[in-house]
């Protein structure tokens, strides 16, 4: 089959490799742009880069998105053409990228959300907390590049604040209620005809720092499992699944909750798209061929093979992550050592190029040999699988300890938090396939 992957941020090398090594023909689109080095992937063999996507549009035989925003317009002209496009559509993606159309979609659906608020500007939410005095959580309405700023305020004072040192993101605000709970999401892959695979539920470690301090990433590592019955799935995204399909959506949907200590699960956001670094864990857990299958359920077949081993996978960085304001000399050809035949299953590169550097195997003298180095501050996502969380999360952290790159950036605690969480959530009825 002929793979052309459309990647706008970067982040899809793992999968142009493992769908080589399956068999298929990769092209791989960059989006060039200051966080993508053109040097990502440069050195992997099997792997043909290309400088503009559309016009290999006919050549593939499957077209994957990895993001929801740039290209989704012309995407979505060629799927109605008849390409064969697995990706959000443009109606879809406006659900996550507005959040107030995806509010308003799951209020539709009898889908019960936290009380919240959109404003114009920064300025118009401030004036309101000062009214109403109360805590918040403040999210951008605009596009992915402002999730980051999403801020849980511990106080009204303490929004007030952040609000008066941050620059005003594009367009408009959202202020939610903020609700105590635990924090779980679950997802789903939709082809033409419905989902396809099991549901797949998620506990997301957005801070960089152990103990959840320091900035928002995005994430910096994930729990997540494949599994066939989800409470949570089935009361919630489950009942979207029509209107997802009137959308024209293709590919992975996932809903963010709040499970309240009630049990009461508040959704927060969607996530219309493949997350990161949730889909290299997915493509890990993924049996046999890693790509076939989003054909297939173009086709209207489901033909997953999904594992449902308990996955954990912990994004590993260096530099100023995720600053990004360290220059090239410092951010690219950084040599990664400890990569073996025996490990690579649970490597995933991400800003990985090949060059030439100095290595010196077991018992060889050092001279200069064709290794993995980086080419951006979001070095890989390593992976591990088990049947507890404990497993899982100690094998990952067991191909940690074989990788070498200077001055890493990565948790130590993912998954820790849910020794605590999960015997609560039982008794609600959720998460039960997964045990710590």
């Amino acid at each position: 089959m002929k793979v052309l992957i459309v990647d706008q941020d970067g982040v899809g090398l793992s999968f142009a490799l493992r769908a080589n090594e399956a068999g298929h023909a990769v092209r791989w689109f960059v989006k060039p742009k200051p966080a993508n080095s053109k040097s990502v992937g440069e050195g992997f063999k099997g792997i043909e880069k290309v400088d503009n996507w559309v016009p290999h549009a006919r050549w593939a035989d499957l077209i994957i998105s990895t993001s929801n925003d740039d290209y989704i317009e012309k995407l979505a002209w060629f799927a109605a053409k008849g390409f064969p496009v697995f990706a959000p559509s443009p109606a879809s993606a406006k659900l996550e990228i507005s959040r107030a159309d995806g509010m308003k979609l799951m209020k539709k659906a009898g889908i019960e959300i936290a009380e919240y608020k959109t404003f114009p500007s920064m300025a118009h939410a401030k004036k309101h907390v000062l009214q109403t005095n109360e805590r918040y959580v403040f999210k951008t309405l605009g596009d992915n590049e402002d999730k980051s700023l999403t801020y849980v305020a511990k106080s009204p004072a303490d929004l007030v604040a952040w609000i008066d040192r941050t620059p005003p993101p594009k367009g408009e605000v959202m202020l939610q209620q903020f609700v105590k709970g635990i924090e779980m999401g679950v997802s789903r892959f939709m082809g033409s005809k419905g989902w396809v695979g099991q549901w797949n539920e998620s506990f997301e470690h957005k801070k960089l720092m152990s103990g959840n301090y320091g900035p928002n990433t995005g994430e910096m590592g994930t729990i997540a499992y494949f599994t066939e019955t989800s409470k949570l799935g089935t009361e919630t995204l489950g009942k979207l699944e029509k209107e997802l399909l009137s959308l024209g959506h293709r590919g992975d949907v996932a809903l963010g909750f709040m499970i309240t200590e009630e049990g009461k699960p508040l959704p927060t956001e969607f996530t219309c798209r493949l997350g990161w670094p949730i889909a290299n864990m997915m493509l890990g857990a993924t049996r046999g061929d890693p790509i076939q299958w989003m054909k297939d359920a173009l086709d209207g077949k489901d033909t997953t093979t999904f594992s449902e081993d308990i996955g954990c996978c912990l994004v590993l960085a260096h530099a100023d992550f995720p600053h990004r304001q360290a220059t090239k000399s410092e951010t690219h050809g950084v040599p990664i050592y400890g990569v073996t035949k025996g490990n690579k299953k649970h490597l995933h590169p991400q800003a990985v190029q090949v060059m030439p550097l100095p290595d010196a195997p077991p018992g060889e003298p050092v001279k200069n040999r064709d290794i993995w180095a980086t080419a951006g501050d979001y070095v890989c996502v390593i992976t591990g699988y088990g049947k507890s969380v404990s497993q899982a999360a100690k094998r990952a952290y067991g191909t940690a300890e074989d990788i070498t790159v200077s001055n890493p950036i990565l948790r130590d605690d993912i998954g820790e938090e849910l020794k605590a969480q999960l015997p609560k959530l039982h008794e609600q009825g959720y998460a039960l396939h997964c045990n710590y």
